[in-house]
């Protein structure tokens, strides 16, 4: 009787031309590779992800924000010098980038009127 497994072992019986290129060992000495570590920051950066309140906060007082941009009289200075450079930049700007720096240098008008207005204000009430 033959089984229907004989009919599936076919391999290899035997070497005819053995020759001693065909052997293939491994280096005596290994180089040993570099040794892994884990890296600790990228795994806490999936595990433990920023809030949306956390991200606001980051956008709305970036680290690299000048001190000095604090003080009310340079932040007003510096409102003013750049709604001259977008203006300057929207009379010389066509479509809708234009319009998109007409409307910056307009966004910046009134915050510098809103800024006057407030430094008025505050002038009369410290008079009395």
């Amino acid at each position: 009787m033959v089984s229907r497994i004989d009919k599936l072992n076919v391999g290899v019986a035997g070497i005819q031309r053995w020759r001693h290129e065909d052997e293939v060992h491994l280096p005596e000495a290994r180089a040993r590779g570099p040794a892994y570590l884990p890296l600790v920051r990228p795994l806490d950066e999936i595990l433990r992800r920023e809030t949306l309140d956390e991200r606001l906060a980051r956008h709305l007082l970036p680290s690299e924000i000048d001190a000095d941009l604090m003080q009310p009289r340079v932040m007003s200075d510096t409102r003013q010098a750049l709604r001259a450079r977008m203006a300057q930049a929207a009379a010389g700007a066509e479509g809708q980038r234009g319009r998109a720096l007409a409307a910056a240098a307009d966004l910046l008008d009134v915050e510098v009127t809103l800024d006057a207005e407030i430094r008025e204000a505050l002038a009369a009430l410290l008079r009395g």
